[in-house]
């Protein structure tokens, strides 16, 4: 098959390897959509995922990005981690909810070198959610395993704007520091008490809007975003709606188009692809995706 090659407007590659999830946080990002169905996609095997993702020809700094859902519940996640060619860098994003026999299996399995690279951040990104998780001393001792054995590991936790989430978070920052555990903050994006939370004023009105408030425009991203099955999507509304793919990575015909697409869906873009955030190298004023012509 041909090779695929990042447009160097591109920068970040997503692969869900699967939408399953071990917890059940109440602000998933995954499920902005209320009929999101974790369970209703279909997955690829490892051996697919390797032949697809072993195309992929990346820009320097642009790794690939290990997601879901959980992605260590894919059956191949070992596999394919190291299935895949040594070129391609590798960033994982997990709540290490793995249990003692898959954190002990990982570290035996994968060298820490193979999740590592030249980056201003941890290669291998732990969420903390407190109202799964509690005060989270089992998830800080699991990070410093990995952490001693050297792995590039850190814990990220949302501010998501409740109080026990909040007094949760700043317990976990001492408990971080004291264990020399890596803890940053992300901004919380969504809606919480009929309050909006994150910039999206790159594209006001483009998020959080009823069907009756729905716009037309053209748009493109600059993210190569893969779902289970290695369908490709324009955006994360689509993606997690599991509608309107624009290809599947295991055709062997295909490749990355970058021109402006139609689309009547203005209001109900996935926030994060139209709020301010930072890049891959974490410079402040970038957004997934470009909009114009919004009508």
């Amino acid at each position: 098959m041909k090779k695929i090659v990042l447009p160097k407007e591109y920068s970040y590659v997503s692969a869900f390897l699967t939408m399953r999830c071990n917890l059940s946080c109440s602000f998933c990002l995954n499920a902005f959509d209320k009929d999101f169905d974790r369970k209703g996609f279909e997955e690829i095997s490892g051996e697919q995922w390797i032949d697809a993702l072993n195309r992929l020809e990346l820009g320097p700094g642009v790794p690939v990005t290990f997601c879901g859902g959980e992605p260590f519940l894919h059956k191949d996640f070992i596999p394919i981690i190291n299935g895949i060619k040594p070129e391609l860098d590798i960033d994982i994003l997990t709540n290490l909810q793995w249990g003692k026999k898959g954190i002990e299996r990982f570290a035996e399995n994968v060298r820490p070198e193979r999740v590592k690279r030249n980056s201003p951040y941890a290669s291998i990104r732990v969420s903390y959610h407190p109202e799964q998780m509690g005060d989270g001393k089992k998830l800080v001792e699991d990070v410093k395993f990995l952490k001693d054995r050297g792995y590039s590991i850190g814990i990220w936790s949302v501010m998501y704007p409740s109080s026990e989430q909040l007094a949760a978070i700043n317990q976990m920052q001492f408990r971080c520091l004291d264990a020399g555990v890596e803890f940053r903050l992300k901004e919380f994006t969504g809606r919480f008490k009929e309050d909006d939370y994150g910039d999206y004023t790159r594209y006001p009105g483009s998020t959080f809007q009823s069907d009756e408030h729905l716009r037309a425009c053209v748009c493109k991203t600059s993210e190569l975003l893969m779902g289970p099955n290695g369908d490709v999507y324009r955006c994360h509304r689509d993606l997690f709606a599991a509608e309107l793919p624009v290809g599947n990575v295991g055709d062997p015909n295909f490749d990355i188009d970058t021109r402006y697409r139609s689309c009547n869906k203005y209001g109900q873009c996935h926030p994060c692809d139209v709020k301010l955030k930072t890049n891959h190298k974490q410079q402040l004023g970038h957004t997934s995706v470009d909009i114009q012509g919004v009508k």
